[in-house]
């Protein structure tokens, strides 16, 4: 065999290495482990002894933003029939009071405060290029676990709701621009089921400072599936999120098993709707 047929042979064999060796995705992955047991949904780690939290870097949504969360940490599990995700974050206040109404004398009426609550979100994609810049022009839809720290905490919950952004008008949708100048509807509806909270507004003076929600009575529906306690100690918030793989809710994303899903996390560190720190794409692999 002469020279030139064993280099042939060599670029030959290159080739099929570059062809079947797996390119490494981009995307930070998150391993959802077998869990040996179920955790107790206190906000707290100690139960997830086998589980390695995994560091994922957060950047501002909004430039100049008050919201400066620069990471969050999180792991994953199933046990049985149940996801598990656990996320602990740093902030140096706890905030879980939001839009109060505070009683203005001179003016004899109660107006809205400026406190605002921490909260925490993750997206779990479900059809379309998913992507966590919402401006960007592209069109997905996806599932979305809403942790609030005033207006779920308190009875466990995380608000189920469906993030959906498309080209095509959509009613109680918020028509906006995408940054290439398309024009694209931005809707956000709850889940089906009761709302786990309402606004409440007084005309009489009862305290100095009066709660603008109230907590709905035994809420019922897709919109409670999400299970959820945080934990604030030390300057850290901990938080833990449970929800079937299937609940058989078309408003729902099922988990499966050997399956890979895009997400994405937000955390509002105390700050307005559109002031928060969000992640890039990341994947949890069943």
């Amino acid at each position: 065999m002469n020279i030139f047929n064993i280099q042939r042979i060599i670029i030959y064999l290159c080739l099929l290495l570059f062809v079947f060796i797996p390119v490494a995705s981009s995307f930070q992955k998150i391993n959802v482990e077998t869990l040996l047991s179920a955790p107790v949904l206190d906000g707290l780690k100690d139960d997830w002894s086998k589980q390695k939290l995994t560091e994922i870097p957060l950047k501002k949504n909004k430039p100049g933003g008050e919201s400066n969360v620069s990471e969050v940490s999180i792991m994953a599990g199933v046990y049985k029939d149940n996801f598990y995700i656990y996320a602990e974050w740093a902030d140096s206040t706890e905030n879980k009071i939001h839009k109060p109404f505070i009683w203005n004398e001179s003016e004899e009426r109660y107006v809205r405060g400026p406190q605002r609550e921490d909260r925490f979100s993750i997206q779990f994609a479900m059809d379309g290029d998913y992507t966590t810049q919402w401006f960007s022009g592209k069109e997905f839809k996806a599932d979305m676990w809403h942790w609030k720290s005033s207006r779920t905490n308190p009875v466990n919950l995380a608000h189920d709701k469906m993030t959906i952004i498309s080209s095509t008008p959509m009613k109680q949708a918020y028509k906006t621009t995408a940054m290439d100048g398309k024009t694209i509807y931005l809707y956000r509806p709850s889940d089906s089921g009761e709302s786990i909270y309402y606004s409440k507004r007084y005309s009489l003076k009862e305290k100095e400072i009066m709660p603008k929600y109230l907590f709905s009575q035994n809420p019922k529906g897709s919109v409670v599936d999400v299970k959820a306690k945080g934990v604030w100690r030390n300057g850290m918030w901990m938080l833990e999120l449970k929800r079937k793989l299937n609940t058989g809710n078309e408003d729902d994303i099922a988990f499966i098993e050997k399956s890979t899903v895009k997400s994405g996390i937000g955390i509002f560190n105390s700050s307005e709707a559109d002031d928060h720190n969000i992640s890039e794409v990341i994947i949890f692999q069943f």
